[in-house]
């Protein structure tokens, strides 16, 4: 009998030690989700270009640069991200909770309170997504990177 050993994808902070707001958020949510949900390790391999979060309500910004192995999140925005999500807190704390679907790509979470929420505050400019629509499958695939729940 053989098994198989989960793959391994590691999420490292740059630099852990003085890792800023946002980016001691989203590292361990991300770390979570790829472990919980290894089948994401495969959409995290897809994005070959960084993406920044900066929160308005902490003034501090992360970077995610995906990679094979390993994601690194660094303290604020580095290289030329395709996407770029601006928002306060409350407003990025509805993202993890879009059920995505298929790699992201199937949103139906948008049909649901929280996505209608998100939608409504990108509607309203409160939650901005640099790159929503001309990176569209990017956005979305990080959007399901986020997702707390399947």
């Amino acid at each position: 009998m053989t098994t198989t050993a989960p793959p391994v994808y590691e999420l490292i902070v740059y630099d852990q030690a003085d890792a800023n707001p946002i980016a001691t958020v989203v590292a361990p949510l991300l770390s979570q989700n790829l472990e919980k949900f290894p089948e994401r390790i495969g959409i995290a391999r897809k994005l070959t270009r960084p993406m920044s979060i900066i929160s308005t309500a902490t003034d501090s910004a992360c970077t995610v640069i995906f990679g094979e192995h390993a994601a690194v999140v660094y303290n604020g925005i580095l290289g030329r991200p395709n996407v770029i999500l601006i928002g306060i807190d409350d407003h990025l704390n509805d993202l993890p909770q879009l059920p995505m679907k298929a790699g992201g790509l199937a949103s139906l979470g948008f049909l649901r309170a929280p996505g209608r929420r998100v939608l409504k505050c990108i509607l309203s400019r409160k939650l901005v997504g640099k790159g929503l629509l001309t990176h569209t499958v990017s956005t979305l695939r990080i959007f399901a990177l986020l997702a707390v729940v399947e």
